[in-house]
Formats: structure tokens, C-alpha cells, sequence
């Protein structure tokens, strides 16, 4: 492991009380949170698309890169109509990022020490019995310049 990897499981230590034996935050608090914020950004999401005609379901997937700004994965029929609204509302795409982090905060301390794939992107899945978010593959389009 790099110096950097280190760093980062040395400051997750310190957020979680690994081995400091002084106040910490609880990795079930964060779980917590992050469950919390993914529902609230569902429900943010669902009130814009219902605004806009668009329905769940069927599903709609979300997915951030680091090379790509949030795109709409799958065979949603109006897939392109969510792109444009994604691609014209700041809050959504900012509210999505909040939860990524909170979700990355909870995979990295529960793998702790562990190098993830740079192709490891953050999804949300919008489904009818509720979001659901996890970390997969994903190959970014290239992005127009």
C-alpha cells in the first residue's frame, strides 16, 4: 500500500476510533446516514421526474465517474429526457455526489486497506420498491469537448 492508501485508513481510524480510545464515530452511524441521504435523494429525483411526466418504473440507473459528469445508464424509454434534466439541474448532480461520498466513506472503512478499480463508479438504481446504491464497473463515454 502507497503512502496515500495509508494516510486514508489512518484518518478512517481516527473517524471510526480504530485503536485512538477516544470519542468516534460509529461506522453504523455513518451506514445510518447514508441510507438517510439516498432516500432523500430519490425523493428529490422522483418529485423532478414526475414534474416532468417521467416514470418509475421502469427502473432508472444513475452513475457518476470521475471522467463523467452523472449519465443515465440502461433502456429507460425516455432515458434522454432524464439526461436533459440531469444535465440542467446543479442540485441533483451536487445531492448525488453528497450520498457517493457517504457510501465511499462506508465501503472504504469496511475494506479497509483495500485498492478499489479506477473503473469502480458509484450507482443509484431508482426502482419502484426504492433506490438502491452500489459500486460497479462502468466504462465513461468519452465526453464532448
Amino acid at each position: 500500500m502507497h503512502a496515500e492508501g495509508n494516510a486514508v485508513v489512518s484518518a478512517l481510524a481516527r473517524l471510526f476510533g480504530a485503536a485512538n480510545g477516544g470519542e468516534a464515530l460509529p461506522l453504523s452511524g455513518i451506514r445510518e446516514r447514508a441510507s438517510k441521504e439516498l432516500s432523500q435523494f430519490a425523493r428529490i429525483v422522483r418529485e423532478e421526474l414526475d414534474t416532468h411526466g417521467i416514470s418509475v418504473p421502469p427502473a432508472i440507473s444513475l452513475i457518476s465517474c470521475p471522467d463523467c459528469s452523472l449519465v443515465v445508464a440502461g433502456d429507460h424509454p425516455q432515458r434522454e429526457a432524464i439526461q436533459a434534466l440531469l444535465a440542467n439541474d446543479q442540485r441533483i448532480a451536487k445531492y448525488f455526489k453528497e450520498v457517493e461520498v457517504l457510501f465511499e466513506v462506508v465501503r472504504a472503512a469496511e475494506n479497509a486497506g483495500e485498492v478499489f478499480p479506477e473503473d469502480s463508479c458509484f450507482h443509484v438504481g431508482l426502482t419502484s420498491a426504492g433506490p438502491v446504491a452500489y459500486f460497479d464497473d462502468h466504462h465513461c463515454p468519452p465526453t464532448l469537448a
